[in-house]
């Protein structure tokens, strides 16, 4: 009889460890951090920026009118998150000048069915961009022609077709401003 007891009461509290055990592991996990901030992201609103951009409205040599202006705002969008690099609208003001042109855009099928109908295509898109020191015109940085692919899915519907590639040149025009965000900080951290 008190082995039965026993074994009764071990149950019971073995049914409630394991609850109680996942409750404080989530705490636990909750209230832990990993410590990671981004260097560039804005810290303190009362830091002035270091260095100036000025972003010039690159020149669309593609069909895909205002792609040009879409991308202007989403790499202004970028540099509003940084604390070291301010971007002006006059070219007297700025440090440091971007400017580019939105080369090429091809389509190339990337998925066929039975009957040689693309299923999906790789979007390819060719910038090629210039970032200057404006204060003595030097060449920092310059891609000639950087290249970028992002697939999207042919849908029966022309519209939706539409919005798929759109969202595919907002992924492409995304990646550049990352790439152009952390390349200017970098550089502007070595320059005098």
């Amino acid at each position: 009889m008190n082995a039965n007891l026993l074994n009764r009461a071990t149950r019971h509290t073995f049914t409630y460890t394991i609850p109680v055990l996942f409750v404080l592991f989530l705490l636990a996990f909750f209230c832990s951090s990993c410590g990671y901030s981004n260097p560039y992201a804005k810290k303190n609103l009362q830091e002035a920026p270091s260095k100036t951009l000025l972003l010039t409205t690159w020149q669309n040599r593609t069909n895909e009118l205002g792609l040009e202006s879409i991308y202007f705002r989403l790499f202004n969008a970028w540099f509003k998150k940084s604390s070291m690099i301010s971007v002006v609208f006059e070219e007297e003001q700025a440090d440091l000048k971007l400017s580019g042109e939105i080369a090429a855009i091809d389509l190339p099928g990337l998925f066929y069915d039975s009957f040689d109908a693309a299923l999906e295509i790789k979007l390819k898109l060719t910038v090629s961009f210039t970032l200057r020191d404006n204060r003595n015109n030097s060449v920092l940085w310059q891609e000639r022609k950087f290249t970028i692919y992002e697939p999207f899915i042919i849908d029966p519907s022309g519209e939706r077709t539409r919005y798929n590639k759109q969202k595919a040149l907002l992924r492409i025009g995304d990646e550049i401003g990352e790439l152009i965000y952390l390349r200017i900080h970098e550089l502007a951290n070595n320059m005098p």
